[in-house]
């Protein structure tokens, strides 16, 4: 999809994500595991269930994540780090596919209207949509390839292995961070209390372990 004007504006203020983050010993790598083992148990059951706050906790999540990817990702050959692969691969399939359905189904066709008279959001959902399109089937063998190095065993590939790894996390980053400095404050600001109420209901209905109070607040 062509980037509009509007999005290569955007882009300009909004620092290019890193291609590499910090170095990630084993230590920290088991400390990045327990943070997203923790985010997920936090998740579940809710006082009142917020959208916005789920948001923040899920990109949380995914930049914990991908420093977990990155972590795999430079330990191969030698070490395929299964138990931190089989993480990796049920919070992709858990956290970031509810997540993509979410905005696609319901927080972008709310924003849509008000795209109208904000072109940046306008552009913002146009992009993050294109995204999410062109990374459906690449999740599927992002999840594939991690099961099999939850396996054990150094992969037949490693190069491959690696670079499908770097493929994902990258991007990733850098879409959290869109999300962040641009979609979500401007869901907060735009979106009314009805519309929000909506979201939580979409939310309880296709997500119920996230809510466990029975009750919308």
């Amino acid at each position: 999809m062509a980037t509009s004007a509007a999005a290569q504006s955007t882009a300009e203020r909004i620092p290019p994500a890193s291609t590499a983050g910090p170095e990630c010993s084993d230590g920290e790598a088991g400390f990045v595991a327990e943070k997203m083992q923790y985010r997920a148990l936090a998740e579940v059951g809710c006082p009142i269930l917020d959208p916005f706050v789920l948001l923040d906790e899920d990109n949380a999540l995914r930049l914990d994540l991908c420093d977990l990817l990155e972590h795999i990702a430079d330990g191969l050959p030698e070490n395929a780090a299964p138990q931190l692969a089989q993480l990796a691969s049920s919070a992709i399939e858990r956290g970031w596919i509810n997540h993509t359905v979410f905005e696609e189904q319901a927080l972008f066709p709310v924003l849509h209207h008000h795209g109208l008279g904000h072109p940046e959001l306008r552009a913002c959902v146009a992009r993050l949509a294109s995204e999410h399109e062109s990374d459906l089937g690449f999740d599927q063998e992002l999840i594939d390839t991690l099961n099999d190095l939850a396996r054990g065993g150094p992969p037949a590939n490693p190069e491959m292995v690696g670079y499908l790894l770097r493929a994902h996390f990258v991007p990733m980053r850098r879409h959290v961070l869109w999300e962040n400095a641009l979609l979500i404050p401007a869901a907060r600001r735009l979106l009314s209390a009805e519309e929000v109420t909506t979201l939580r209901e979409w939310i309880r209905d296709r997500e119920p372990e996230r809510c466990t109070c029975g009750r919308l607040g």
